[in-house]
């Protein structure tokens, strides 16, 4: 989730080549002690090119955004927001408004004064009638942002350009995940993208593959498929950009070590790789980094479906997937199971000992699906409903996604030793978000649930995110409708005391854990393997570019 100035032609025609910039001498710096004019992160996915952070849906995409954009605030490398674009922000002593006040320096890069008005649009359209992207959540506690939503009002009340430097954000009550989420959305150009209605940004393919931010690099060059190069701003707000040119680089993983041996990349995802690869790397004097991850792996249940309405159909599933030989086996280990919908390394993750830990178990499985009505009453290994009618289902994955491929196919062979007949349909994953989040069109379905630094469930579980209209994008996918939860939800909002929060979060999260209307699998660990000059590389949980700006390889 942008072609504005070309390369010099030398470097271009030497990256356009073979793009053959990175490490060098076992992935060391320049032999000559000069500090590297370029940096190659590898990616294992290639952008779909939606560079507009408001609307883009898939990591990489996301991290094109957060070198080229930048956000009112941004998360260190210790889970702590600090000032960026904005530098300074005061909440008010009734704690329902925030103020920021934002850099005189910042320029979008076309030359442009980033103002206040930049903010103001960018919150307002997020609430647009128009708006298709998934953080109308973000905004909906503002003061009028709802009435402005449903077409009841010209503009949102609550947020105020106080001058070009100054904006203030007012809710309609206290909303604790406002102070975080509002901070970390990367602002957009008002002159750029006003133009167009929020309904019609995915139609924009030349302005959505030729970004205009005020982040740390500009956005010169990108190949559909393979790569995205930049070059450093040279009027950041921030200071000096140290390292001219920033490359993202498709690669296959299964290259990775033949890419650093050739001194073709620098940083490398290397999370669907096996442990004895990354070993191989890091002997040959590559550093390595492992932190927690902000997504969790699951498989979304279409609670549309008759056949998967019963909790208890729900529940038999995941007694009958063996997680913890997925996670032995196809991630070796390198992350945690999950019992509930919200990050294990979150404060506000209950107890183990307060969740249903759903131990593989396949006798329990065929007990709770006869209890809800499903036995195997003809022998042929598949259960049936009274009607006769066969548990056959369908999991939908997306096809370059190694981990999520044999983690579904684990789950087929689990499921079929439980009387549950799976087929996998593997697609790429433009497709799979379209049928799956667009058009509701699922039986189960492989993902990575991303959650923010704030865990605020409204945005994926509040009832309201349920969309059943073919192609209208509704966050809450597997359409979980609870007016228990929903309740809980707000009332998590509406303070700011963490205690309170975290014991309304571990309530919303014993109910997600008895319902299941997703099966909670693992958060696998983010794992990096750089170039052992690097300097300057802070990666965390909610900001792998935390100071890109003072990347440098030495």
């Amino acid at each position: 989730m942008k072609a504005k100035k070309l390369l010099s032609v030398a470097l271009a025609a030497v990256l356009s080549a073979s793009l053959l910039v990175g490490c060098g001498n076992k992935g060391g710096g320049s032999s000559s002690g000069q500090a590297k004019d370029t940096i190659v992160y590898s990616m294992n996915t290639a952008p779909e090119g939606i560079f507009n952070p408001l609307i883009s849906n898939i990591n990489i995409d996301k991290y094109v955004t957060s070198v080229v954009y930048a956000s009112l605030m941004t998360v260190n490398d210790k889970g702590e927001q600090e000032p960026y674009l904005a530098t300074e922000s005061k909440v008010s002593d009734d704690m329902k408004k925030i103020t920021y006040t934002l850099s005189d320096k910042a320029v979008w890069h076309d030359g442009e004064k980033v103002t206040a008005n930049d903010v103001a649009y960018t919150f307002k359209a997020m609430a647009d009638p128009n708006y298709t992207g998934g953080y109308y959540g973000d905004v909906q506690a503002v003061k009028g942002a709802e009435a402005y939503h449903n077409g009841e009002a010209e503009d949102i009340e609550g947020i105020k350009v106080i001058d070009d430097k100054t904006i203030e954000i007012e809710f309609e009550k206290v909303y604790a995940p406002g102070v975080t989420n509002l901070g970390n959305v990367e602002i957009i150009p008002e002159h750029i993208w006003s133009k167009v209605d929020p309904g019609e940004w995915t139609k924009q393919t030349e302005l959505l593959n030729n970004p205009v931010g005020c982040g740390p690099y500009k956005l010169t060059e990108y190949k559909t498929g393979s790569h995205v190069k930049f070059e450093a701003a040279t009027d950041f707000f921030g200071g000096e950009v140290k390292t001219p040119n920033l490359v993202f680089k498709a690669i296959n993983a299964d290259t990775t070590q033949a890419e650093f041996k050739g001194g073709n990349v620098d940083i490398a995802n290397v999370e669907s790789l096996r442990k004895a690869d990354i070993d191989a790397l890091t002997s040959e004097g590559l550093k390595t980094v492992s932190y927690d991850n902000y997504m969790f792996t699951y498989m979304g249940f279409n609670l549309r479906k008759e056949s998967l309405k019963d909790a208890k159909v729900r529940q038999a599933i995941m007694y009958a997937i063996d997680r913890q030989s997925i996670l032995d086996n196809i991630v070796e280990g390198r992350g945690s199971i999950v019992n509930a919908p919200l990050l294990p390394s979150s404060w506000a993750y209950p107890e183990e000992s307060e969740l249903e830990q759903y131990k593989y178990d396949v006798e329990k499985a065929k007990s709770l699906l006869k209890e809800a009505g499903w036995e195997d009453k003809d022998g042929d290994g598949i259960v049936e409903n009274a009607n006769g009618e066969k548990l056959e289902l369908t999991i939908d994955c997306q096809n370059d996604h190694e981990v999520r491929q044999k983690t579904a196919t684990a789950i087929q062979e689990s499921l079929k030793a439980a009387g549950i007949a799976v087929e996998i349909d593997t697609m790429e994953y433009s497709a799979l978000m379209d049928k799956a989040v667009a058009n509701h069109d699922f039986d189960l379905y492989m993902m990575g649930n991303t959650l923010s630094l704030d865990p605020d469930p409204k945005p994926m579980w509040d009832s309201a995110a349920i969309s059943n209209e073919p192609g209208v994008i509704g966050y809450n996918i597997v359409a979980y409708n609870n007016p228990e939860t929903d309740k809980l939800i707000e009332e998590g909002n509406a303070t700011l005391d963490q205690n309170e929060r975290k014991s309304i979060y571990g309530e919303f999260a014993k109910i997600l854990n008895r319902d299941v209307p997703e099966a909670y699998l693992f958060c696998q660990n983010v794992e990096r393997v750089y170039n052992p000059g690097l300097e300057g590389y802070k990666p965390s949980t909610f900001n792998e570019f935390y100071n890109v700006h003072n990347w440098v390889i030495k």
